[in-house]
């Protein structure tokens, strides 16, 4: 059975736009010339949607929200870049996410979710399952991995890279980058522990959460700089895919690793402790 289009009288669809089956537009939503709107995908009112932009299947845009300005770079000069959205998103009211400037597209990958306001500028990618809360704010070129949870009023400084299954604490903010499987918490972030849970939720095995435990023991705690902590996990640890993406990470960082905290979590409350 084909589905309709719903889209409201008062919406304002540019000439060239394509609309997938079953796509729902709100009252006073604003979607431009050069935009392609995936099957299922609903749309809020108010919500604009401009530049050279894709938007998955099943997406939930919600009132208010912006995607694919231009974005807030002074060198910044008119092209066809623009935004690629995954399928399955969830942007909610009064969220941005601004087209790409110096690379070809801002990502957002499948099955995240961005809550109010969350801010996403210039050719930022974002992987698969992130959930940020509100107000998270991604300066230009950040790069976040997949299965990354981000408290509200997080604040990332351009270029950062967060490896995957991070857990960052509310009202926090970093200059550096953060490696995979980490707890972080603070303003600068600090390294706190192994996010556990959240690899547990992903399936990754004991044993090798088990060597992730260990390899953090030894970036953190063993009075190594990264680079000796680096060849000494490589020695030492089991080389489970999920250690080698720790080491890579840390050796291919430019802006630096975030330090790790003194004092730790208590084992006992979230299992996280290094």
């Amino acid at each position: 059975m084909i589905q309709t289009v719903d889209i409201h009288k008062t919406a304002i669809i540019g000439d060239g736009a394509k609309i997938a089956e079953g796509v729902q537009i709100g009252p006073y939503a604003v979607i431009g010339s050069n935009v392609n709107i995936g099957r299922g995908t609903v749309i809020g009112p108010h919500a604009v949607i401009d530049g050279t932009t894709t938007i998955g299947e099943d997406c939930k845009i919600y009132a208010g929200a912006s995607i694919g300005l231009q974005p807030q770079d002074l060198g910044y000069k008119e092209g066809p870049e623009g935004v690629i959205i995954g399928n399955r998103v969830t942007i909610r009211e009064y969220a941005t996410i601004h087209r790409g400037s110096k690379v070809p597209m801002t990502v957002i990958g499948d099955d995240c979710f961005l809550m109010n306001y969350v801010h996403i500028a210039h050719d930022c990618k974002v992987g698969k399952n992130v959930i940020m809360a509100n107000a998270t704010t991604l300066a230009g070129h950040c790069e976040i991995g997949d299965f990354s949870v981000f408290g509200g009023m997080v604040v990332f400084h351009q270029f950062c890279r967060v490896g995957r299954f991070n857990m960052i604490s509310g009202i926090s903010g970093t200059r550096v980058d953060l490696p995979p499987f980490a707890m972080s918490d603070g303003r600068p972030l600090l390294v706190r522990g192994v996010n556990m849970i959240g690899m547990r939720r992903g399936k990754i095995g004991p044993q090798a959460r088990t060597a992730i435990k260990e390899a953090f023991r030894l970036l953190y705690r063993a009075g190594l700089n990264y680079s000796n902590a680096c060849e000494k996990i490589e020695a030492e640890i089991e080389q489970f895919d999920e250690v080698k993406e720790i080491v890579d990470f840390v050796r291919t960082s430019k802006r630096g690793i975030a330090r790790g905290s003194m004092d730790g979590f208590d084992t006992e409350t979230t299992d996280g402790v290094l």
